[in-house]
């Protein structure tokens, strides 16, 4: 296969990694400079797995290929373009625990009335933490669920999304509202400490190469070759 896209859909261990690690130790050999390559997949044990085989594939010197996984990819975009998109340069990335500690330490910043119940303040924290990761997957950002739950209110008949919690019963719109508004005010939070979370690793470079077309055409210009392992239909963003 010469230029141009190409997909492969095969079940696991039939070769795909495989496939992918001789068509990079195949542009090389054809006379491709490996620093345009680019290589992508969804987990660090795939990513180093893929490093290895080409290492083995290539002569010494030439794997100087980018092979990560996407969240390895964004964060490298996002240190190298740190200043473009407002990121202190020494940002940190907070796993799921961390993020809860985080959100528990804050809890009374967050704009929450019914999700933070007396009995039990921490009660809903996780399962917020998990709807905004949902959010970032979908490339859905505070702007855009603020709009959606405003057009919820002055929707006649709205249709609702699955509620964060296992309550059920009225003021579902103010819900949506308060989730939106917690949305952005977490935002807020993690980036004057200068954190983020897995989601932004994606979100933020997508982020960056929307409001900065510069830089897009630098990455554009840099990668002649992209490929994808495990493409996954699960993360729209």
């Amino acid at each position: 296969h010469g230029d141009g896209p190409l997909l492969i859909i095969a079940g696991a261990g039939t070769g795909k990694t495989k496939v992918i690690t001789h068509r990079i130790a195949h542009l090389i050999k054809s006379g491709v400079n490996p620093s345009q390559i680019l290589a992508l997949t969804f987990t660090e044990k795939a990513a180093g797995e893929m490093e290895e085989r080409v290492d083995r594939l290539v002569p010494y010197g030439y794997s100087n290929v980018w092979i990560s996984t996407f969240h390895s990819f964004g964060d490298r975009i996002l240190r190298d373009n740190a200043i473009e998109i407002g990121l202190v340069p020494d940002f940190k990335v907070l796993n799921d625990a961390e993020r809860i500690i985080f959100l528990k330490e804050q809890l009374f910043e967050l704009p929450l009335n019914y999700y933070r119940p007396l009995g039990n303040p921490t009660k809903y924290i996780y399962a917020i933490i998990k709807l905004i990761g949902r959010l970032k997957d979908e490339d859905v950002g505070t702007k855009e669920y603020a709009a959606y739950a405003e057009k919820l209110k002055n929707s006649p008949h709205p249709a609702l999304p699955p509620q964060v919690g296992e309550e059920k019963g009225g003021g579902l719109l103010e819900q949506q509202d308060e989730l939106a508004k917690t949305y952005a005010k977490y935002q807020g939070l993690m980036a004057r400490h200068g954190y983020l979370d897995f989601g932004d690793q994606v979100v933020l470079p997508l982020k960056l190469f929307r409001t900065r077309p510069h830089i897009l055409k630098r990455y554009q210009e840099k990668f002649r070759y992209i490929l994808v392992d495990e493409f996954q239909d699960t993360n729209y963003a």
